[in-house]
């Protein structure tokens, strides 16, 4: 196997508990950084995010919203940045983790570089109806208004107020 080029986290990461098909308040963020020197072919990076079980053994059906993402930076749109979901939502109880794949784009194709798992996200209908970031979260998308991802402080207002 190739070595890693890429290191992905979740900068904020998926709730713990939401509702089944309401969306998740806060918008789930991608890093995307590189690991030594990238190949150069690399025109484009994209993030997809699928729906796993809670062990991330299987694949699981009911994630919606929108479900790909281009890598954007303030500089840049190139070998790093931030990925955001925007309004995902999970559509049946259970138990899941969320997995975010990161394709790069080249000459040659689509290939798939890495992924990683959220935490478990537990969907029952008792869960809040919405979620209030954290402050290490506030703290956190604050930083991210000075990136090219379209979160404004008045964003983070409305969610902190949710």
């Amino acid at each position: 196997m190739a070595a890693r080029e890429f290191n992905l986290t979740f900068e904020v990461a998926p709730p713990p508990a939401v509702r089944p098909g309401l969306p998740f308040t806060i918008p789930v963020i991608i890093a995307v950084r590189p690991i030594g020197t990238p190949a150069r072919n690399v025109q484009h990076l994209v993030v997809s995010a699928s729906l796993r079980d809670e062990n991330s053994t299987a694949p699981a059906v009911g994630l919606g919203g929108s479900l790909t993402a281009s890598v954007r930076s303030r500089s840049d749109n190139a070998m790093s940045g931030y990925a955001k979901f925007p309004s995902l939502t999970v559509s049946r109880p259970g138990k899941y983790r969320v997995r975010v794949m990161l394709s790069a784009a080249s000459v040659n194709g689509v290939v798939t570089k890495e992924f990683v798992d959220s935490g478990v996200i537990n969907v029952h209908a008792a869960a809040p109806a919405a979620q209030r970031p954290t402050p290490l979260q506030a703290g956190t998308l604050q930083r991210l208004t000075a990136e090219n991802l379209d979160i404004s402080t008045a964003d983070i207002a409305k969610w902190q107020s949710a």
